[in-house]
């Protein structure tokens, strides 16, 4: 199948027929076409510069200089070359091996891409930096491009270094960017090194580091790694999983499915806008192509502009670049002055040339394969797209997920240790009253035991309800269950409760008459059943409100206002029934009279309680903070393995 693009400069058009396309190949850094222009056959080539450079026949002064420069100040730069070839038959040019049609060049220039860094991924960074967490970029991009946007999104904070291979040498050296530092390569130094500066691999040097087992030593301390294929990236993530690191990976393209599929957490970025950005670029497009007068918007067909330009998206999700590149083919007078006279209408085509209708049809299809439609309805997700290897997906291309990711995580973790917390609490507060006091004929009634389950099903109906705070705090959960902080707190609680309870059932006890209860018997109400529910109920609602996890993950006990008046509700329940306030409700609740001061006694030892259980607390969250995990140590161990087996 033959592809004519005409290029039209200024009414004197030439048709370009492209007879064979070499397509980009990352471990290449390049790709080529053969077309033919008129009579005669070229092959134009594009790439990396430090590519198209070792296939030019001359290499023009300032070569190296020129694209450095640009890229220092974080543009995207693309060499592009191309090759007279000797007149021959058509069938003879499309069968032209690669390396004859990229080799022998004559160069023609760079493009310049200047791609702004999206508006929140510097904040969204920023945010993730200071909670604790440690970034990476891994990106396809040059190593001077990707140390200054690094820099920017706040993953590069110290001056960065990249490791880069001597020129006629198998030795490696550190360079700055501005080449006015070099540090020799040494395996031995690399730790120490990242402490002081920010370090950069290539993926030029990744054999090295295969060869000479250094990949579990380096990758974990580098900050930046560009140039990388996409194996490349999935040997990055396997290799900081082995190292005992928790690893978020966020990519948008085919060639992230690897690493997406190898992180803990892959999210993908779908290459849409967002609705309010793509409703302020229509109105912006509205009002300049009616002279500043607002019009009512026409939606073409799959989303695509109407005018006859095309207008692509390329995204480089691993460092939150974003880079618009259209190419508008101008048209002649006689052709189209408008974007509505080129989507509508069989009437307008009458006017058009061939050349301009060939130029809508590509247009069309271009529009179709890349179209992604108006922002305002969920994109579709094609096959080939990084959705297809991640369990979480972005409608948009943001990294802003990340952070709620991180968030909703946190949020369930501490939840699960307070849920955790709070029912270990109460099965042992439970087991003591049904073995040890029901022997001695301590028994709850069944409207006592009614109430009771009531309230505990409200407070873990509305402990759920805590939402997460909208900011990530530096501090950490605890990742697990069985750790020290839990096995202490609850062991201390507990101690707590059962002294509380068994000096207020024993204090009741002096109050009785001397009688044989027996265990088996119908439940009488008495002074030892009334004050062992009450202090039964206000361990109940110690444990809820001491144990909750308000901030710095979640909303705090006033925040939930659903659980904060149900705590509410139960306090003001004990203190009515302790100083029988209300004496036909203690009736309905087969609760005694408690004699004075016995009763003010209680509510002290039920504060004090209370007060106690939230200073120990307290104190094991301070003594026993959560840390980021431990990794250097395993990381050593596995680098000074790996030695031994060689």
């Amino acid at each position: 199948m033959l592809w004519c693009l005409w290029i039209t400069n200024w009414g004197n058009g030439q048709p370009v027929q492209i007879l064979q396309r070499h397509h980009f190949a990352s471990h290449l850094k390049r790709m080529a076409v053969v077309a033919r222009v008129q009579e005669e056959f070229f092959s134009f080539v594009k790439g990396a510069p430090e590519t198209i450079q070792e296939r030019l026949t001359d290499i023009p002064p300032g070569y190296v200089d020129t694209y450095k420069h640009y890229t220092r100040q974080g543009s995207r730069v693309l060499a592009l070359a191309y090759k007279h070839l000797p007149e021959m038959a058509v069938g003879e040019a499309r069968s032209l091996d690669r390396e004859t049609v990229e080799s022998g060049l004559t160069f023609a220039g760079f493009v310049v891409f200047n791609c702004p860094i999206r508006a929140d991924s510097a904040d969204v960074l920023k945010e993730l930096n200071e909670s604790s967490h440690d970034l990476v970029m891994i990106t396809g991009d040059q190593a001077l491009t990707a140390c200054h946007v690094a820099g920017q999104v706040h993953i590069v904070s110290q001056p960065p270094l990249i490791l880069t291979p001597i020129k006629n040498s198998e030795e490696f050296e550190w360079i700055s960017p501005d080449e006015m530092m070099k540090i020799p390569y040494c395996e031995a130094d690399v730790e120490e090194l990242s402490v002081s500066h920010d370090l950069c691999v290539g993926g030029d040097c990744f054999m090295m580091l295969q060869r000479t087992n250094a990949i579990h030593s380096v990758i974990p301390n580098v900050k930046v790694f560009a140039r990388v294929s996409p194996e490349q990236k999935e040997l990055i993530l396997t290799t900081l999983k082995t190292v005992g690191r928790m690893t978020l990976m966020c990519g948008d393209g085919t060639n992230d499915v690897g690493a997406l599929k190898q992180a803990h957490v892959g999210v993908a970025l779908l290459n849409a806008i967002s609705p309010a950005q793509s409703s302020q670029n229509s109105t912006l497009a509205q009002s300049s192509n009616s002279g500043g007068k607002p019009t009512k918007s026409r939606k073409s067909k799959g989303g695509a502009p109407d005018s006859a330009g095309h207008s692509g998206n390329a995204n480089a999700t691993d460092e939150g670049q974003t880079g618009n590149a259209s190419i508008n083919l101008p048209v002649r007078s006689s052709g189209l002055s408008g974007g509505s006279q080129a989507s509508h209408g069989s009437s307008s085509n009458r006017h058009l040339t061939p050349a301009e209708r060939q130029r809508l049809k590509l247009k069309k299809i271009m529009d179709e394969m890349e179209g992604e439609g108006d922002g305002r309805t969920p994109p579709i997700v094609r096959l080939g797209d990084a959705s297809m290897a991640s369990p979480f997906t972005a409608k948009h291309a943001s990294v802003r997920p990340t952070t709620d990711i991180i968030r909703q995580g946190r949020s369930t973790l501490v939840t699960t240790l307070q849920m955790f917390k709070i029912l270990g609490l109460n099965c042992l507060a439970t087991a003591y009253v049904l073995s040890v006091m029901y022997l001695d004929g301590v028994k709850l009634g069944d409207m006592q035991a009614t109430i009771s389950g009531i309230f505990t099903a409200a407070f873990f109906l509305f402990i759920s309800h805590a939402r997460p705070l909208n900011t990530l705090s530096a501090q950490r959960p605890h990742p697990n269950i069985f750790c020290a902080y839990v096995l202490v707190s609850v062991l201390g609680q507990f101690a707590i409760h059962i002294t509380f309870l068994v000096s207020s059932v024993k204090e009741a006890e002096k109050y009785m008459p001397e009688e044989c209860i027996e265990p088996d018997s119908e439940f009488h109400p008495n002074l030892v059943n009334t004050v062992s529910y009450m202090a039964n109920m206000m361990i109940q609602v110690a444990t809820f409100a001491v144990n909750y996890m308000g901030h710095p993950f979640n909303q705090s006990i006033k925040e939930n206002k659903p659980f904060c008046y149900a705590l509410t509700a139960a306090v003001l329940f004990f203190t009515a029934i302790t100083s029988d306030m209300f004496r036909s409700l203690n009736d309905w609740l087969k609760l005694v009279p408690l004699p004075q001061p016995f009763g003010s006694k209680l509510l002290l030892w039920a504060v004090l309680m209370m007060i106690s259980c939230f200073i120990w607390e307290h104190f094991l969250r301070w003594f026993f903070p959560g840390k980021m995990p431990s990794w250097k140590r395993r990381q050593r161990q596995i680098s000074s393995s790996q030695k031994k087996n060689i």
